[in-house]
């Protein structure tokens, strides 16, 4: 028994030692010494629209039966610069390459329509203000709040769209307010971060062309964008 005993806690102390290393705050006073950040993000996103219709949508005696919005999967990537403002906030401003389709689905009368995509390549600049947690073991939690301006580069804005073509375009500036929060992980030289955010539009992104045969249903689209960020700042 003994002798078990003995092996047991022979055994033990470097699992101690690792579980008493992960509990010890790595550099805790590392965020208040610094005043300024960077860092890079890659972030997975799901593309959302809020669509509205046209009064004369109801009014059609054509083959139209109904439009529905569908999600799309996307993803982008950028840096981040971060201001320090006192012990637990910070403001912080992302450049973001994002890449992501929204789609809207026709459907006619007795049978199934085209489904028309939104493709967009977007550069957007997030401004946030986040409030964080103290991480006296090396993990943290924290949320924000902010505003997103976004330029398409895909949009056709420009495009003369024609009555029967099957097109809708976005506006090539569009403005978000977005919240969300995340946790933070301290390591030894960076800090990691997951983050998840709700971005909505503020502005209506639809050209709409009163004549066209697809656009013309709808009256406004308010983009919408949930996203998951993987963060290391430094």
């Amino acid at each position: 028994m003994l002798c078990a005993f003995l092996a047991i806690g022979s055994n033990a102390d470097p699992i101690v030692d690792r579980l008493l290393e992960t509990a010890t705050p790595k550099d805790p006073n590392r965020i208040y010494r610094k005043h300024f950040f960077w860092g890079i993000a890659f972030s997975g996103t799901q593309a959302k629209m809020k669509m509205q219709l046209d009064k004369t949508f109801w009014d059609r005696t054509d083959s139209i039966a109904n439009i529905a919005p569908e999600d799309q999967m996307g993803g982008g990537f950028g840096g981040s610069v971060a201001l320090r403002i006192g012990r637990h906030w910070e403001m912080k401003m992302l450049t973001m390459l994002q890449l992501h389709n929204r789609n809207l689905k026709y459907t006619w009368q007795g049978k199934p329509g085209p489904t028309i995509k939104i493709e967009s390549i977007c550069f957007d600049i997030p401004l946030t203000f986040k409030y964080r947690s103290d991480m006296p073991n090396n993990t943290g939690f924290f949320v924000l709040g902010g505003v997103r301006w976004s330029h398409d580069f895909q949009s056709n804005e420009d495009m003369v769209i024609g009555a029967s073509k099957p097109l809708v375009a976005l506006k090539q500036d569009t403005y978000y307010y977005e919240f969300g929060g995340g946790f933070e992980f301290r390591m030894d030289y960076v800090d990691l971060s997951i983050e998840l955010k709700m971005s909505n539009g503020i502005t209506n992104a639809l050209v709409r062309v009163p004549d066209s045969y697809y656009s013309g249903s709808l009256s406004a689209i308010f983009p919408r964008l949930f996203s998951i960020t993987l963060m290391a700042q430094n």
